[in-house]
């Protein structure tokens, strides 16, 4: 089976809008049903920006609705900007995701679960025709799984508008079993489709068993589930033992349990390495998943590992410590952390591009000093396919967003054939060779890389359609293209950025049109996930996110003249260029 993503993905606008309650209607003792509708869901304008019509295209599409304090007559919401929104900082919005069971262009079927007294079931239990509700998203869709020949889908009652939707719009003849946890039998819902679908209404609490329960089908089996994030756990555990990756989807909608509180102690928790790294040296030496399996002591862990007993055995102490793990009579078993940690271990590994990178802060205190990069990981990346394909990956997912912007904001119509390049470049063909098939596409990428592009990243009649140019570093010139280079940058220090665009001006021919795509810093920004980010990138190559002007600048040192620039949403800009000419 090909790694290939079985569900494909468009991406769209996050735009916030003003609705309208138009009817109510009691599902079941536990369900409400509310329908909004508007002038906004259609085009319309607000703070000076053009927005577009709602879009949802995927039976487990996401809307965030947001609500109103205890006591507030109006919610805390969002500013909208040009492709996303900008989160207030103080008063944080009170927000929520729901998925859509209906949606036409003038009416959105919400379906609520009237369970305990927070604000959306509050909200839902009092709605009334004529009030208002504020929807942002979806900001993307995704397909019906191609290739599957079953489908195995399972959840909780807040998973049945996803699911009544995809019965409702599942091709027919589609071969399908459904399983729906409900707390009482007046909970059953009529789940009208046209598919071969088995559905099995399940008691609290017996989801996982009765799943397991079901005779394996043949032929290539995507499963899907979404419910109480605790109670799915072992669903998850055990379809991973059945099925590859790709062809799973299990997503935790809601928590029985209220978040931790904020530790006491932060600055000592900020200035610690030691927890961080523990937690990971036992996830990649593959302890916590030997002890979810039932390796239970020392003796046997070291064996399964190869790890020096005793040291083993003051890390295995100090996760016990941390509540990781749990341990009596000098038998192992996982804490709560460890149960958690066992749903996300692949994040928390020592090893692959995400770790390379977060080591990389090893060397700040060099990179602050010198401006520098502290460790060669671009050469990394370039040598080593593994890494480098799963960082491309993760720039190709984080472009993708933009992507829709970028395709409304040029006049690609106009344009006869495109040579593309830069680590998000995959995304942006596959979207613009659906948008405009006539295009003749090219794509320069180094030779490691191309497999990776050609298999996994470009849809595969994209693939097909695409010509491949291997490139160890300069920039391919296509004569009669439009050359787009997207997040071509990113691991490039300024001087080597300059360099390489330096070499590429110069051999465009007169006229030639330049796209360049690339994340930028804000001015002033005060998010720390995305400052400490920017930190791991300027130690790991000595580049990170630039801001707009200083992009503009690095552009025009190069030879390249902007005509246009353009905020194309979730922190990406758009350059349109031309190279400069010397007056004759």
């Amino acid at each position: 089976m090909s790694s290939r993503k079985l569900r494909s993905t468009v991406t769209f606008p996050v735009v916030l809008r003003e609705l309208t309650v138009l009817r109510v209607a009691g599902v079941n003792p536990g369900t409400r049903r509310i329908t909004v509708g508007g002038p906004q869901l259609g085009v319309f304008h607000r703070d000076g920006l053009d927005l577009p019509a709602l879009r949802s295209e995927g039976f487990d599409d996401h809307v965030k609705l947001f609500f109103a304090a205890r006591g507030a007559d109006r919610p805390v919401l969002p500013l909208q900007a040009v492709a996303s929104l900008d989160w207030p900082v103080g008063a944080r919005p009170i927000a929520k995701d729901y998925t859509p069971h209906r949606v036409t262009p003038d009416e959105v079927d919400l379906d609520f679960v009237l369970h305990g007294h927070g604000p959306a079931a509050t909200w839902a239990a009092r709605a009334k025709p004529g009030d208002t509700l504020w929807m942002a998203g979806p900001k993307m869709s995704r397909s019906h799984p191609a290739g599957a020949d079953f489908i195995l889908a399972a959840g909780d009652e807040t998973a049945l508008p996803a699911i009544r939707r995809w019965l409702r719009e599942m091709p027919a003849g589609t071969r399908a079993a459904v399983f729906v946890e409900i707390s009482a039998e007046d909970r059953r819902q009529e789940l009208p489709t046209s598919a071969d679908v088995s559905v099995t209404w399940v008691p609290a609490g017996s989801l996982a068993d009765e799943v397991a329960a079901l005779p394996w089908p043949d032929g290539t089996v995507y499963a899907w589930v979404a419910g109480e994030a605790g109670a799915i756990k072992p669903l998850r555990h055990y379809l991973r033992s059945r099925l590859p990756v790709n062809q799973i989807d299990v997503t935790g909608y809601w928590r029985r349990s209220a978040a931790l509180e904020e530790p006491h102690e932060r600055l000592h928790e900020l200035t610690d390495l030691t927890p961080g790294l523990a937690v990971r040296a036992a996830v990649t030496l593959g302890l916590i998943e030997l002890i979810h399996l039932g390796a239970d002591n020392r003796d046997l862990l070291a064996r399964e590992t190869g790890a020096d007993p005793s040291t083993l055995d003051l890390l295995l102490s100090y996760l016990a410590a941390l509540d990781v793990l749990a341990v009596e009579d000098g038998r192992f078993r996982l804490g709560e952390l460890g149960d958690e940690l066992l749903e996300d271990a692949d994040e928390y590994h020592l090893t692959g591009a995400d770790a390379e990178l977060d080591l990389s802060l090893l060397g700040l205190l060099e990179t602050v000093r010198t401006g520098r990069a502290s460790a060669a990981l671009r050469a990394t990346f370039e040598k080593d396919t593994g890494l480098g394909g799963a960082a491309r990956n993760a720039i190709e997912e984080a472009t993708i967003w933009a992507v829709p912007s970028l395709l409304s904001g040029h006049h690609f119509e106009d344009v006869r054939a495109v040579a593309a390049t830069g680590h998000g470049a995959g995304v942006v063909l596959n979207a613009l060779a659906a948008a405009h098939p006539g295009i003749e596409l090219s794509l320069a990428a180094p030779p490691s890389a191309l497999p990776l592009l050609r298999d996994s990243i470009l849809d595969a009649p994209v693939a097909a359609r695409t010509e491949l140019i291997p490139t160890s570093g300069a920039i391919p010139v296509r004569e009669g293209a439009l050359h787009l280079l997207v997040r071509a940058l990113d691991w490039l220090h300024d001087d080597d950025a300059r360099h390489l665009l330096s070499e590429f001006a110069a051999a465009l021919p007169a006229g030639a049109e330049v796209l360049v795509v690339e994340e930028c810093r804000p001015p002033v920004d005060t998010d720390p996930d995305e400052l400490g980010h920017d930190l791991k990138l300027r130690c790991a190559f000595g580049s990170g996110r630039r801001t707009v002007a200083a992009m503009t600048a690095l552009l025009a040192s190069a030879g390249l003249d902007t005509l246009r620039t353009a905020d194309i949403g979730w922190s990406h800009h758009l350059w349109q260029l031309m190279p400069t000419r010397a007056p004759a």
